[in-house]
This record gives C-alpha cells, sequence and structure tokens, in this order.
C-alpha cells in the first residue's frame, strides 16, 4: 500500500513516497514566505512523475511539529481537504522531531533531543525516546534561553541531541559547549514506519511548544 509523508521543517517540507517499507522517492521543498502556494501542485508533480496520483496513496504521515505554527496548520489544511475529496484515504500526524533525533540511532529507552531556533535567543528542546524500533515524544518539551539551557543540560552531559543543519548556529549560542550537537536530515522512514500512532485521521495533534508561534 502506497503511504505518503509530509513533513514541515524549519524552511523546508520534506516529502516522501513509500511503498510498504520500501522507499520510492524522497524530495525537499523550500518553503519560504509565498513558496508555501507552490505546496499542492507540487505533490501532485512528484507523484505524477512516479506514475502516481493522490488517490493510489491511501495512508500520509503528517509531521505534526515542533515548528512554526502557520506551516503546521496549512500542512494539516491540506491534508484535511484531501481527506474530504478521498474518503478512503487515511492519515495520522507523528512529531516530526522523531524524523531528526531519531537519526541519531538512540538506544533502547535512550532520550535524545531535537534542537530547534526559538528566536529571541532561545532554543525549543524536544525529547525522543527509542522503544523498540520506533521513536517516540518522552514527554519533554522546553523553551530555554542560555542560563536554563546550562542547568537543563548539566545533570545530561552525554545526552544525544540533533539539530537541523540550517539552525545549528543559532542553536549552538544558546547550548552549554560541552554539550555536543550534530546537524542530521530528518529520516522520513523513521516517521512512515512508525507503530506507535495509528492512521485515526485526526490532524489537529499538533506540537506547539510556545503556544501560537512555535
Amino acid at each position: 500500500m502506497l503511504h505518503g509523508v509530509l513533513d514541515p521543517q524549519p524552511g523546508n517540507l520534506g516529502f516522501a513516497l513509500f511503498d510498504g517499507d520500501s522507499k520510492i522517492f524522497e524530495y525537499d521543498l523550500p518553503m519560504r514566505g509565498r513558496d508555501a502556494a507552490a505546496l499542492p501542485g507540487f505533490v501532485e508533480t512528484k507523484l505524477a512523475d512516479a506514475g502516481k496520483t493522490l488517490a493510489d496513496v491511501k495512508l500520509w504521515t503528517v509531521g505534526s511539529g515542533p515548528g512554526s505554527f502557520t506551516f503546521l496548520r496549512m500542512v494539516a489544511a491540506l491534508c484535511a481537504g484531501w481527506k474530504y475529496a478521498c474518503p478512503e484515504t487515511h492519515f495520522r500526524c507523528v512529531p516530526g522531531a522523531v524524523a531528526l533525533a531519531g537519526a541519531l540511532d538512540l538506544a533502547d529507552g535512550e532520550e535524545g533531543f531535537a534542537l530547534y531556533d526559538g528566536r529571541n535567543k532561545e532554543i525549543l528542546c524536544f525529547g525522543v525516546k527509542r522503544c523498540g524500533s520506533d521513536y517516540t515524544a518522552s514527554g519533554t518539551a522546553e523553551v530555554l534561553n542560555a542560563l536554563q539551557a546550562e542547568t537543563f543540560f548539566a545533570s545530561r552531559p552525554e545526552v544525544k541531541t540533533a539539530v537541523f543543519a540550517c539552525e545549528a548556529e543559532a542553536v549552538a549560542k544558546i547550548i552549554p559547549p560541552a554539550i555536543k550537537v550534530v546537524p542530521l536530515k530528518p529520516s522520513l522512514a523513521i516517521l512512515a514506519q512508525n507503530k506507535t500512532v495509528g492512521f485515526d485521521d485526526i490532524l489537529d495533534d499538533l506540537v506547539y511548544i510556545r503556544p501560537a508561534l512555535y
């Protein structure tokens, strides 16, 4: 069964299509300002290039953040429209942070963190834990300035952290120098293969660590 993944990321949308566990394609679409208007056409064009249509994709996983309030809502609204047009298609939301921190290759039961540029001299810190072959939210979600980050990481000196390459410089200004931050490309396969969330068609379960903004 064909399974699409849409993951809103800082300044970018990750889009991948899978047939079971086999990846058919993966693309990135820069998303700045009015670039968002190109999203529906981009998805349909890439599907057509692979000989597919929206109606052929019966399952969709949507990255639910953390991220831009507007971007997350826009992607969720687009998927809700597709659901209306194709009622037999099913959707779910999985935190996009799973795709980023999951690439850290955590040990079973180990917690790692996806870090984001929160602007205003702060970072967003979202915890991800490995549970068997899956990655899931650990329950940690913090907004930290430099002083708070020093306290937060003091008890976690060996913690694994991941960041988007485009935000690595900004994040490095906030976290303690001893904490190693790894710029990683999110693994959309980890989102697609997640078994902790069913295809419940709930598209408003979005992660806002900082309400209405991030």
